[in-house]
């Protein structure tokens, strides 16, 4: 178009050109002819006519007519959203007398600049928020306000509507006013569920300038629940394993005691042992008694009168002997018990003993499964935390 010439007086070709041409554009455009003063004449699709360009206002100094003029050549300009309202490509042209020797006014092609993103928004954001399991909603944004939106059926009672102003300080303002991404945790009584926000800035292709944002809401329902039980989780292991800890101090405790227990019987034991030895030594001076008793009788009995009382006093040693001899059976006999019944404690003891040393060692591996169990809670929640 650069190396095209147009002619002031193929005028009417042009405008009948243009007039099917403008609606040809996606988003629209605008096609306009001025004179050297003023417009004369203005074409609009259905997609776009700018305010404040109107048949009869004059040319700008310095604006689009005023410079074709002046430089007499085709040009093309990115203008500001201050000058049609939106941000816009134009194309613009002298139209010359037929020799080419006087510019006799000007033409312009204006069409409004819209993001790839924007432009594309319609075709691929409802086809793209069905694919995420839990729904989830689109928008994108100029520097002001909401322009379009996509959301999944769970997500239609919280849409925020086109042309909805941008508030201060809000998650797309902060992501347009600071040209990054940004994203935001909410709650149910934002979206109606757990969710999270994200926020990524719109440039400009050739200025890099921030024109907007493109805003993605995903339900985080899951991974909350995720996160909440592996808290959960991770709490109930901790009180478990410190019931376990208790239970396996209070086990080396029994097994302490139990230790201590079966050392004092081992000395009942031996103390009983040790009693035996003296009553096999009791028994003895007894049967020595009897045998000194029954001598002393012998004598008495050759001495006569003369020993009558001697052996009144050797059969009372006899009968003192043998009753000393049954005091030590009887003693016996209760000692052979309370050994019998120190070796079935002893027996009991030493089973205990393992059992609680078995129990100390089952809950130290218990409290380390538990263990091993918090630390994978707590993967989990780091987990649930990245997705």
């Amino acid at each position: 178009m650069n190396q095209i010439k147009l002619h002031w007086n193929n005028l009417e070709d042009i405008k009948q050109m243009y007039s099917v041409l403008v609606d040809t554009y996606e988003a629209g455009a605008i096609f306009i002819v001025t004179d050297l003063e003023k417009i004369i004449y203005k074409q609009v699709s259905a997609k776009f006519d700018p305010p404040g360009v109107e048949v009869g206002d004059l040319n700008k100094a310095g604006g689009v007519s005023d410079q074709v003029i002046k430089k007499q050549e085709v040009i093309d300009l990115s203008l500001a959203e201050n000058v049609y309202g939106t941000r816009a490509i134009v194309t613009a042209g002298p139209l010359w007398s037929d020799d080419e020797k006087e510019v006799l006014g000007a033409w312009a092609l204006v069409k409004p600049k819209v993001n790839k993103v924007v432009e594309a928004f319609d075709f691929f954001a409802p086809i793209i928020i069905e694919m995420f399991p839990g729904g989830g909603a689109m928008y994108v944004t100029d520097r002001e306000k909401f322009l379009k939106h996509a959301g999944s059926d769970n997500f239609r009672d919280n849409l925020i509507p086109d042309g909805t102003p941008i508030k201060e300080g809000d998650l797309t303002y902060r992501c347009i006013q600071e040209g990054r991404y940004a994203y935001i945790d909410v709650t149910r009584e934002v979206y109606g569920a757990y969710g999270r926000v994200s926020a990524y800035p719109l440039k400009d292709d050739d200025t890099q300038e921030m024109i907007g944002s493109f805003t993605l809401a995903l339900p985080r329902e899951i991974e909350v629940t995720l996160k909440e039980m592996a808290v959960n989780m991770e709490k109930g292991l901790s009180e478990v394993s410190a019931a376990m800890e208790e239970m396996a101090a209070a086990a080396s405790e029994v097994s302490a005691n139990q230790d201590g227990l079966h050392q004092e019987i081992e000395k009942v034991q031996n103390n009983a042992n040790e009693i035996n030895t003296v009553l096999a030594f009791i028994k003895e001076i007894a049967d020595e008694t009897k045998m000194l008793g029954l001598n002393a009788a012998i004598e008495a009995a050759r001495a006569g009168d003369a020993g009558r009382g001697f052996g009144v006093v050797a059969e009372e040693i006899r009968k003192l002997s043998d009753e000393s001899k049954e005091t030590v059976v009887q003693i016996k006999e209760l000692l052979d018990r309370v050994n019998a019944a120190i070796e079935k404690t002893m027996q009991m003891s030493n089973a205990t003993l393992s059992n609680t040393q078995q129990v100390a060692a089952t809950t130290e591996e218990v409290n380390a499964s538990l263990e091993e169990m918090s630390s994978l809670a707590i993967q989990l929640d780091a987990t649930a935390a990245q997705l």
